[in-house]
């Protein structure tokens, strides 16, 4: 498995700022965890269901290609850090639950 933090520095309110992905052998997204900037965030694949929101194409091998200076930033990231950030996000409320706290 390989881990990718894709952090958007220019979106959208309704945009996430933070995506993390897990890929396979294949750099295919097995799960993904998005960020955005009013705290909430969604996580899908696996166990989370809602695989069809999971990119339908391969990342590239070089996650560095997606970046764009001063507008996104693509990194592969440790394992470890992926799934810190995913339990921990289990902890929270997410998605349109998150709202009503």
């Amino acid at each position: 498995m390989t881990y990718v933090l894709v952090t958007h520095l220019i979106h959208e309110e309704d945009d996430p700022s933070e995506v993390y992905s897990e890929l396979d052998e294949n750099r295919m997204e097995v799960r993904r965890l998005e960020f955005y900037q009013n705290g909430i965030h969604f996580q899908y694949g696996e166990e989370n269901g809602n695989c069809e929101a999971l990119a339908k194409e391969p990342f590239p091998e070089d996650p560095g290609t997606l970046n764009r200076p001063g507008e996104m930033a693509a990194q592969v990231i440790s394992a470890r850090t992926f799934w810190d950030v995913w339990n921990q996000a289990l902890e929270s409320p997410s998605g349109f639950m998150g709202i009503f706290l």
